[in-house]
């Protein structure tokens, strides 16, 4: 799929690695559609994507405000491209961790991005099909202690995943998986970032090769990895 004149939602694209994707598909000339909950960074946002150019909305809003979501999508005239990136992670201990943390973790991720995924779903299978790239971590397919309602959220993700592909892929709709180790982002706060992250740059154009793949084949799971640093 050439991204040309595609209509792609990008969630959480008010920072890091959802503003880099949103950056990376405006400049291959797509209909940028960028989500995200955070009024003064999505202003920072729509700064950054109006010095590239080209069309693009956008779309203040939280992904676990259901209605307001499905209302979205389901006005849409087109939907080619979602990459549901919209997520959020705490570092605790287990045994300090209390109940609603996981739930809070959980409603994002998990919930927000099924909701996300299942309007999109309706919305492509009224088209011509598209593509889903849902945004997980390599917490999705191995433990990361001090995160756990992360990583259950993650671990979640990718089933939610591998599911909805069995049931779309023959009807023209490819859902994808992407398993990033370490992004150089501010998601657990200022200064803690990984010195061996990758950058969301890098990455950005990583998705959008994912989408440029022909329609015949479908890349369920990608881990990537940072390579690492020679000694």
């Amino acid at each position: 799929m050439t991204l040309k004149d595609k209509t792609v939602l990008v969630t959480g694209a008010s920072r890091g690695f959802g503003r880099a994707i949103a950056e990376e598909m405006l400049r291959l000339g797509a209909h940028v559609l960028a989500l995200g909950r955070d009024p003064v960074a999505m202003d920072e946002t729509r700064a950054s994507l109006a010095t590239i150019g080209g069309e693009f909305e956008m779309v203040t809003m939280d992904v676990c405000d259901e209605s307001a979501v499905t209302n979205y999508i389901t006005a849409l005239p087109c939907l080619d491209v979602v990459v549901n990136n919209a997520g959020i992670a705490h570092v605790q201990s287990l045994i300090e961790t209390p109940t609603q943390e996981i739930r809070d973790i959980l409603e994002v991720n998990v919930i927000g991005a099924f909701v996300v995924m299942r309007e999109s779903a309706r919305k492509m299978l009224q088209t011509n099909g598209g593509q889903i790239i849902n945004i997980a971590s390599d917490a999705a397919i191995r433990g990361i202690a001090r995160m756990g309602p992360y990583v259950a959220s993650k671990h979640a993700l990718l089933g939610l995943s591998r599911s909805m592909s069995l049931e779309l892929r023959q009807q023209g709709v490819r859902v994808t998986t992407f398993c990033p180790g370490p992004i150089s982002t501010d998601i657990l706060g200022s200064g803690t970032g990984d010195s061996n992250a990758m950058s969301p740059e890098d990455l950005a154009k990583t998705i959008t090769h994912l989408v440029e793949v022909p329609p015949e084949i479908e890349i369920q799971e990608l881990l990537v990895q940072p390579t690492p640093q020679r000694q």
